[in-house]
């Protein structure tokens, strides 16, 4: 079999396998193709398949068009606490809001609250004086002592990502903006997270956990673009590369390099987009599909049509997953997902709790209704 016009390719990464859906936009003809994930750097089994696969269908790598990319790299760094070290400077007084969240809980009759793992410790989190009021007026002015005082102990810290979420920045940014430019100055290889480019609205523990999750998989995320785009252009492959993210559509590798809390659900909100496509073929509107990862570091979800359209929405807990884990919460749009268990062997399963039949992982329960 020969390919000769031109080609757009899929690309799924998963635990285990590597899958590439290849089609002939000549026909509509569709290809698949399978592979072994390469877990220390994912780039190279992508590559891999795409060789194989030009090789099984004879076409080449100048004939593909688009490459749309589907991955979990984010979601297993944040299930398996393989992030960044990081710190978060915010408004005084404020250093607590990642433990303090939201009064909600999975067990409303429980006589202890579950206990949420912080993914920046009290030690790393820095107040500074400044205040922004919720009409962007400055109530106190950011010195530039304190932005001193600020840079030294960031220094001294010795973290690989920051994270800036100051009150009220998504009304008036200016101090999140002196933050970043003189961390800039100071430390230029330091990557920033700001709260009022990631997440510029109210509501200030999703948007500091939003901004805190971003920060710690920035090195993890860019690190990984950056190996894949140099893969792609040493191989000749040319072709506009989009990554899916957790609202279900793309983006490009200079975003999610800058933006990687946009992946966090980069794999199962394709699954569903998936099933809407489906729905709408088989004039179906109420659908569950079902997606089930690999035995290790896996989580099984089930995504939900209603009314012929994909159930998306704020999650209040970074979707039931990440809920599960404790991580805190993403105030992004995300391709809701349905009864998340976390599975396999990794060290996260292996502490957290078997979810019964009368208490599921995930139900609608932590989430925004629409």
């Amino acid at each position: 079999m020969v390919i000769s016009g031109p080609i757009r390719i899929a690309v799924d990464i998963g635990g285990t396998f590597t899958d590439l859906q290849i089609l002939d936009e000549t026909n509509g003809w569709a290809h698949a193709h399978k592979t072994p994930t390469t877990p220390d750097d994912p780039s190279r089994g992508l590559l891999t398949g795409i060789q194989e696969a030009a090789v099984r269908h004879g076409f080449n790598l100048n004939q593909v068009a688009a490459l749309m990319h589907g991955t979990t790299i984010a979601t297993n760094a944040v299930l398996q606490r393989q992030l960044a070290r990081g710190a978060l400077i915010t408004t005084a007084g404020f250093e607590d809001v990642l433990e303090i969240g939201r009064h909600v809980r999975r067990d409303v009759y429980a006589a202890k609250a579950e206990e949420r793992a912080l993914l920046i410790p009290r030690a790393r989190r820095y107040g500074i004086r400044e205040r922004i009021l919720a009409d962007g007026s400055i109530e106190t002015p950011l010195t530039d002592d304190e932005l001193t005082r600020i840079v030294a102990r960031v220094r001294e810290s010795g973290v690989e990502a920051v994270a800036v979420s100051l009150l009220h920045a998504y009304r008036n940014s200016e101090h999140e903006k002196r933050i970043e430019r003189t961390l800039a100055d100071a430390m230029p290889d330091l990557p920033v997270s700001l709260s009022h480019v990631l997440s510029p609205e109210i509501r200030e523990y999703e948007r500091t956990s939003t901004t805190v999750l971003n920060a710690l998989l920035l090195p993890i995320i860019r690190d990984y673009i950056s190996r894949l785009t140099d893969r792609l252009t040493e191989a000749g492959l040319t072709a506009p590369v989009f990554l899916v993210q957790s609202n279900g559509g793309v983006t490009t590798p200079t975003t999610a390099a800058a933006q990687p809390a946009r992946l966090l659900l980069s794999g199962p909100s394709g699954g569903a987009l998936a099933a809407e496509t489906i729905s709408a073929r088989i004039s179906e509107p109420n659908l569950i599909a079902v997606d089930m990862g690999a035995p290790v570091t896996t989580f099984r979800s089930c995504m939900a049509v209603r009314y012929g359209r994909s159930m998306t929405g704020r999650s209040t807990a970074c979707l039931s997953a990440f809920q599960w884990s404790k991580s805190g919460p993403s105030a992004l749009v995300v391709v809701r997902s349905l009864g998340l268990t976390i599975a396999g062997d990794c060290e996260l399963a292996r502490k957290a709790p078997a979810p019964s039949p009368a208490r599921p992982a995930m139900g609608w329960a932590g989430m925004n209704r629409p």
